[in-house]
Formats: C-alpha cells, sequence, structure tokens
C-alpha cells in the first residue's frame, strides 16, 4: 500500500507572518532551487499569482511558461493552498499548504504540507523527500531581513 500521508514540515522564523507570507508568495523566485524544476539551466523565475484562482508556474527560456498549479486558498499573511503538479500528472494534482502563525514570542510558525495523494498519484511522492531542502531556502529569505 503506497504512503498517503501529507508530507509535513514546522518552520520557525524571527519575521512575522505577514512577512513569512509575502517571502513565501512573492519571493518564490529568488529562493527556489532551479534543480527542482523541468529545466534547471533555464529558470528564470517562479511565480505564484497573489490571488484566488491564480496560477503558480516556473518561466525558463526555452520551455516558455510551466503550469505547476492554482491558488485555491488565498489568505495573506494567514494561509495558502494551491494545487500542486510539477513532476507529477497534472490530471491528478496533489496540493501544498501553508498556514502562517504569529508566535507568543514574535516571530512566527509556518506550518507546510504536501497532501492530496491518492492511489492515481502516489507513485510520485517519493520524488518529494527534498521539501526540508526547500523550506530552508525560503525560511532563510523570510529572516534575512528580520
Amino acid at each position: 500500500m503506497p504512503d498517503l500521508t501529507p508530507i509535513a514540515y514546522e518552520c520557525a522564523l524571527r519575521c512575522s507572518a505577514a512577512d513569512a507570507f509575502d517571502a513565501y508568495t512573492a519571493r518564490i523566485g529568488e529562493w527556489w532551487d532551479a534543480r527542482y524544476t523541468a529545466s534547471p539551466r533555464t529558470l528564470q523565475t517562479v511565480t505564484i499569482e497573489p490571488r484566488l484562482g491564480g496560477r503558480v508556474y516556473a518561466t525558463h527560456t526555452d520551455i516558455g511558461e510551466h503550469e505547476w498549479g492554482e491558488v485555491v486558498v488565498w489568505e495573506p499573511g494567514r494561509r495558502l493552498v494551491h494545487t500542486f503538479a510539477l513532476a507529477q500528472d497534472p490530471q491528478y494534482p496533489t496540493q501544498v499548504a501553508l498556514e502562517f502563525r504569529a508566535a507568543d514570542e514574535g516571530g512566527c510558525t509556518v506550518l507546510f504540507s504536501h497532501g492530496g495523494w491518492s492511489a492515481r498519484n502516489a507513485t510520485a511522492r517519493e520524488k518529494f523527500g527534498d521539501w526540508r531542502i526547500m523550506l530552508d531556502r525560503f525560511a532563510a529569505l523570510a529572516d534575512a531581513e528580520s
């Protein structure tokens, strides 16, 4: 039986929840590692369009825009959820969800989950063992100006 549990991580950051949300969404092109795209040598940027129904995609010099998903929850400073089809069959996308929570002692906590696994897409799950690397890059950028 394939593993269908969400891939989950928690990050404690020095920055505010609003700043963390902005770093994750508006600055994803700065922290996303090109090795985790369709064409690492030609990656120009990664974009999350800032709205419900917005696209999530990478732009490459050779293949143009490579669709990754669609924003299904857009709550600035609080929650982001988008479908995710990178390195998967786009007919059966998974879902990336983040919660940004203010911490009592300052800063924030980011709860990350990559779920939506089913019998139709679970074979792709093993490709996503490096989320920690990506989230560390995000956290470093988010906290760099704190």
